[in-house]
């Protein structure tokens, strides 16, 4: 381009040199002519040289082609934040009866900054949320009244996967009647259906102007199950041929492919090789992030590279996001935090600022004033004051042995 550029400049100077000889000549001879023309015809001469110069000034900018750069790529980036089980003991309604409802807010408080900023966050419903059939009630068979549901859209919770063990907890009327309850809210469910229809029409939202889709599905429900001719449909993760469908129809409709996975064994932190397997599988169909729980316990996370060269991110257990349980482990929990870009002209999105924020649910005696906390904000004084302590082993130190243990530290968030 330059050489191009220097040769043209080459050319203007020859035509302008050429231009002011001529115009040189012309003077000369007019000058001559007009040595007994008298002064005025010399006036007009000099006046019309001077156009005569100017017709022929010529510029770089009226031959030289311009040159520009090709414009940057367009890029769209999404802040999305995950976080596990909500699972909602007794201790927890309880404290938030008031005499005009329920408040779930002294619980959430603490967390509900990080839920707010995010453009997208997730969260997995644990429980019911029929409590106009039945009322509250705490394990084995959980229901939460709607005053729960809508603390977490108020605190900002985006999409809520359902396909989980206790889904069946009050049988087909009762999964029937939470449906109700999400169906009147513009936030997505995922993961239980009315029918084959309903679950054919996947689930995509557009979030900074990236579209998602999500799925959801559950290796347990508790050995329920639907009665026999039911249409109702339950995301199961016993159907691998089913979910790499799933998701390669819902990457027809969507940028970014979600998948939420209830799996794996309670209080085990040991990820297990059919695991890591169906989540090579998952990311090979398409999945572009697999958000798993049920364990109530924290597992690894990683990036797992896919035929297509690209990386799904996995992250295998987010623990318990809230619970009344009683061993110390179930209360560590995390808030998985990354963003999502989408670039102009790229055929999948890239997902970077991969972090696990460790959180701790605490409650003082008797299971009374269950909160949560960022690890951030908790104190060793904390942890030795947490009701737990009379049931397992808590403390400080015993919480950064387990976030070592099994979170990846290139993820991990200490203070």
């Amino acid at each position: 381009m330059i050489k191009l550029k220097e040769k043209f400049k080459k050319s203007v100077s020859v035509i302008v040199l050429s231009a002011v000889m001529l115009a040189g000549c012309s003077s000369i001879d007019n000058q001559n002519a007009n040595a007994t023309s008298g002064a005025g015809a010399n006036t007009a001469d000099i006046t019309r040289g001077t156009e005569n110069t100017s017709a022929v000034q010529i510029t770089t900018s009226d031959i030289s082609p311009e040159i520009t750069e090709a414009p940057a790529p367009k890029s769209k980036t999404v802040s999305f934040c995950a976080v596990g089980d909500n699972l909602i003991h007794a201790p927890i309604y309880n404290q938030a009866k008031t005499a005009a409802g329920y408040d779930f807010s002294p619980a959430y408080k603490n967390i509900a900054d990080i839920i707010q900023k995010a453009d997208l966050s997730v969260i997995n419903q644990e429980t019911l949320i029929c409590n106009d059939m039945y009322e509250p009630s705490s394990y084995p068979c959980f229901n939460s009244p709607k005053a729960l549901g809508d603390h977490m859209i108020d605190i900002g919770f985006d999409v809520f996967t359902l396909a989980n063990n206790h889904c069946l907890d009050y049988g087909e009327k009762g999964l029937s009647r939470s449906m109700d309850y999400w169906d009147t809210k513009t936030q997505l469910s995922a993961g239980t259906y009315r029918n084959a229809e309903d679950k054919n029409k996947i689930r995509v939202g557009e979030y900074g102007g990236i579209k998602f889709s999500f799925l959801s599905y559950t290796q347990y429900t508790n050995g329920l199950t639907l009665p026999q001719g039911s249409e109702m449909i339950i995301g199961d993760t016993g159907d691998l041929d089913g979910m790499i469908a799933d998701i390669k129809s819902a990457k027809q409709s969507s940028d970014v492919c979600v998948v939420a996975l209830h799996w794996g064994i309670e209080n085990s932190d040991v990820i297990e090789d059919w695991q890591r397997t169906y989540a090579k599988a998952l990311a090979d169909a398409g999945a572009d992030i697999i958000i798993g729980n049920h364990p109530h316990v924290l597992r690894d996370i990683e990036e797992i590279e896919r035929a297509d060269g690209g990386k799904t991110l996995c992250a295998y257990s987010l623990g318990n996001f809230i619970s009344a349980q009683s061993v110390g482990q179930n209360l560590i929990g995390g808030i998985l935090e990354f963003n999502v870009t989408m670039t102009e002209g790229d055929k999948s999105a890239s997902i970077s600022d991969i972090r696990l924020i460790p959180i701790v649910t605490h409650y003082d005696g008797n299971y009374s004033d269950v909160r949560i906390y960022k690890l951030s904000d908790y104190t060793p004084e904390l942890a030795l004051a947490h009701g737990v302590r009379q049931f397992s082993t808590f403390n400080y130190d015993y919480i950064i042995e387990v976030l070592k243990e099994n979170i990846n530290e290139k993820y991990l968030v200490l203070p």
